[in-house]
C-alpha cells in the first residue's frame, strides 16, 4: 500500500439501542449489515438497506460509499435513512451528530456531507438509522418475454 490509510472498523461493533416503537437503530460503525438485519428483524423491521455483501460489510462503510442495493428504489437512499452520525475529523475532534429525529432545524446539516464522503472528511464511527417495519408478505412475479 502506497501513500493510504487503511482503518479497521471491526471493533467497534456494538449495537447501542433500537427503539422499537420508532424503528431508529444507534449502531457504531463496525456493525456487519447482517447483524443489523437479523437485530431489528426480531422486533418487527428491517434495515433500508440490502447489499449482496451484507454478510461482511461494515455499515459506517455503507454510509461513507452511500451504498444503494437492493432497497433502493422502496425505501429511498441513505441520505433520508440516516438520522444521526458521529464522525472523528482529520484533527482528532468528535463530532456529535448522532441525532435519532427526522426533523432537526438547528443550524447546517453536516451529516449530510459525510454520507458519501469516503472518509475524505472524516471517519464515521457511530450511526443512528431508521428501520422500516418489516413487510406482512412479498409477493415475487416471474415474467418471461419471447425475444
Amino acid at each position: 500500500v502506497f501513500d493510504e490509510v487503511v482503518l479497521s472498523m471491526s471493533a467497534m461493533n456494538r449495537i447501542l439501542s433500537f427503539d422499537e416503537v420508532s424503528g431508529v437503530l444507534v449502531c457504531q460503525a463496525g456493525c456487519i449489515l447482517q447483524t443489523l438485519e437479523d437485530h431489528v428483524s426480531q422486533r418487527g423491521y428491517i434495515m433500508p438497506l440490502d447489499l449482496g455483501a451484507k454478510g461482511s460489510c461494515h455499515i459506517g462503510g455503507n454510509v461513507s460509499t452511500n451504498a444503494g442495493g437492493l432497497r433502493l428504489l422502496r425505501y429511498g437512499s441513505l441520505h433520508g435513512s440516516v438520522l444521526g452520525l458521529e464522525a472523528v475529523l482529520p484533527d482528532g475532534t468528535v463530532l456529535d451528530l448522532l441525532r435519532q429525529l427526522r426533523k432537526d432545524n438547528t443550524g447546517y446539516d453536516l451529516k449530510q456531507l459525510f454520507i458519501g464522503s469516503e472518509g475524505t472528511l472524516g471517519v464515521i464511527t457511530a450511526v443512528a438509522i431508521q428501520c422500516a417495519p418489516k413487510p406482512a408478505s412479498v409477493q415475487l412475479a416471474f415474467l418471461s418475454c419471447p425475444s
